[in-house]
């Protein structure tokens, strides 16, 4: 009963800032209302409301609409804490690690078999069950300017290994093309930078040194292993192979600097329509990160784009999954695509105008049985709130690529690496 009321201050509070509109406002008084709790702003959570509507008109079914914003991780742990969870959720990265446990099991669903490969090892549990339905996904890997790679000399296909990535900013550099871009100004793009290199050291399949389960588990020494990323970190830096004004520069630098060929590679989220919105016939495309051994594979990161779970002790259970079955299908997730600006995690959703999944599944051919797909790093291997420390470590070394600036970093990550796994027991 607590949550229903709850929920009805919600609707009231929607209703009275005129955000329920048509079919939703005519059902509101019917018995059948979902909670449903998502993190969009702006145009994306407009285009979702509509949705909304759409689902109601078709079922009856009214959807009360709460929209934390960027309070919205703060929100859901409060609501965790109490035992008052909406009744459809956007888990925003975490249906396995975080809430596994509150999440009903989705495996008998009838869209489960259009889950796309590459999401499904991040979202299933050891078991193989699923939690989410998850219409589209982020992926983390490198972009590069084909034209600048073949001004060189250099196909991306053959880009297996660090040793090769390093040979490839070798003769971009020599050929007067900054190699790779980092915007520090924007925090974001070392801390990116940093989840994914680091991963292809500690995570990725056959990498230089396997440290999984010890990042889990809290046993991993930063200032020991951790050298092996942040001293390589350090050597590229060393040999100019970033750009010189990484403190200044911000994202949109680093993609128009991409975009118009005076950069090589950028090392983050992949979206080949960011740069070709800077330069129209810019001709980009996208790979994994290589590996750090002979023997180890490239790296996608893979994380849950718009992924909607059911809260098990939902009142609601059929109408909830009613609302997934509509969610998933092909001109709904369209729409969802469009307004999240990921990648598609449906086979189902049409990608004929999609330049970003053009170019990866054109990088999965090139790369075929060689690429291991993971979860982002920070979620599945630091403990929370590890964010803004990859970056602070970055930076140190960025500032100083010296033994001593390296150190430094290492005791960074070290120190807060041990205080957020205990703060989380």
């Amino acid at each position: 009963m607590k949550r229903r009321q709850w929920g009805s201050m919600v609707l009231a509070g929607i209703l009275a800032a005129g955000m329920l509109t048509g079919a939703q406002a005519s059902a509101a008084e019917g018995e059948k209302k979902l909670e449903v709790e998502v993190d969009y702003t702006s145009e994306a959570l407009d285009s979702f409301r509509l949705l909304m509507d759409g689902f109601t008109e078709e079922t009856g079914i009214a959807v009360e609409l709460v929209t934390p914003g960027t309070d919205y991780e703060t929100v859901i742990k409060t609501r965790l804490a109490s035992a008052d969870m909406p009744d459809v959720f956007i888990t925003h990265g975490w249906s396995i690690n975080r809430y596994k446990e509150y999440l009903l099991e989705l495996n008998d669903q009838p869209w489960i078999e259009e889950v796309s490969e590459s999401i499904r090892s991040v979202i299933s549990d050891k078991d193989g069950k699923i939690y989410v339905l998850c219409v589209t996904q982020g992926v983390g890997g490198m972009e590069y300017n084909q034209d600048v790679l073949a001004k060189v000399g250099v196909d991306p296909a053959s880009i297996r290994t660090m040793d090769d990535f390093q040979e490839a900013c070798a003769k971009i550099k020599e050929a007067g093309i900054n190699p790779v871009f980092i915007g520090g100004k924007d925090y974001w793009t070392s801390a990116n930078f940093m989840n994914l290199l680091a991963a292809a050291y500690y995570t990725a399949d056959g990498c230089i040194c396997p440290s999984g389960e010890a990042l889990k588990d809290g046993s991993f020494d930063w200032e020991t292993d951790g050298m092996h990323y942040f001293n390589a970190v350090k050597d590229m830096i060393n040999n100019g192979y970033f750009n010189e004004n990484f403190i200044t520069a911000d994202e949109v630098t680093g993609i128009e600097s991409l975009a118009n060929g005076k950069t090589a590679f950028l090392v983050g989220g992949i979206a080949v329509e960011r740069a070709k919105s800077y330069n129209e016939s810019a001709n980009i495309g996208v790979m994994p990160v290589p590996a750090t051994a002979e023997e180890g594979k490239s790296l996608y990161q893979v994380g849950e784009g718009s992924a909607f779970g059911i809260w098990k002790d939902s009142e609601y259970i059929e109408e909830a999954k009613q609302l997934l079955e509509y969610l998933a299908r092909a001109e709904v997730a369209e729409q969802i695509l469009a307004a999240d600006a990921n990648l598609p995690a449906l086979n189902n959703i049409n990608t004929a105008e999609s330049l970003t999944y053009e170019a990866f599944t054109k990088s999965e051919k090139e790369f075929e049985g060689d690429i291991c797909y993971q979860n982002l790093f920070d979620r599945e291997f630091l403990p929370n709130g590890m964010w803004s420390v990859l970056s602070d470590s970055m930076i140190e070394v960025f500032m100083n690529p010296t033994e001593e600036g390296v150190q430094v970093a290492v005791e960074g990550m070290q120190e807060n690496y041990v205080e957020k796994l205990e703060a989380a027991e």
